[in-house]
């Protein structure tokens, strides 16, 4: 009975230690687990910190250029500046100029001045409204002529819809691309509109 208590002893001391092995080894795994996410966390605040000191020195060469930039823009607009003042000068020390003469001067002084561009596809939308604002009041002229003046029902033109604008402006022999830039829709959008309504 003892040697079969001493067995079982045994058997669970040999089950112990077998456990704490078994736990010795994966506490082990954490430990290095912890170590591989220690050095991972150590190389992105370097790759970060160097990413940084790159953008940092990105942006002083960036803020140099402009201030180089807007230095040399200000020496040419004083020059700019002092010519037109001697221009003026000139023009009240001469006053005996002819008239092509002093045409001449203010076309030049005209082309110094700064101009105004506008975009292509702000003017061609402004365009193709105003075509059809006056496609809508000749529309709305005929229907007036052709109906008798006593009727009381006004019709009101309803804007047109961008599908009908599409197949419009394809009935007038645009391609889609020029159609596609007039609505300001990408390409694929106006070609599928076409197709569906054909």
């Amino acid at each position: 009975m003892t040697i079969i208590l001493i067995a079982v002893l045994f058997i669970l001391q040999l089950l112990s230690f077998y456990f704490l092995i078994i736990l010795n080894t994966k506490l082990a795994k954490f430990k290095d687990l912890e170590k591989k996410q220690e050095r991972l966390m150590r190389e992105m605040d370097d790759t970060i910190s160097v990413y940084l000191a790159e953008m940092k020195d990105e942006n002083d060469r960036l803020i140099q250029e402009l201030q180089r930039v807007s230095k040399s823009e200000t020496q040419t607009n004083a020059a700019k500046h002092e010519e037109q003042i001697e221009r003026q000068k000139e023009q009240e020390q001469s006053p005996s100029l002819t008239k092509k003469e002093s045409t001449v001067d203010s076309s030049t002084s005209l082309d110094n001045e700064p101009r105004f561009f506008v975009p292509k596809n702000i003017v061609a939308n402004a365009y193709s409204r105003q075509q059809q604002t006056e496609a809508k009041t000749e529309a709305k002229v005929v229907h007036s002529a052709q109906q008798p003046t006593n009727t009381t029902k006004k019709e009101e033109a309803k804007p047109l819809t961008i599908e009908q604008q599409a197949v419009e402006l394809a009935k007038q022999g645009k391609t889609a691309e020029e159609i596609a830039k007039q609505l300001q829709k990408g390409k694929t959008e106006i070609e599928l509109l076409l197709k569906f309504q054909h």
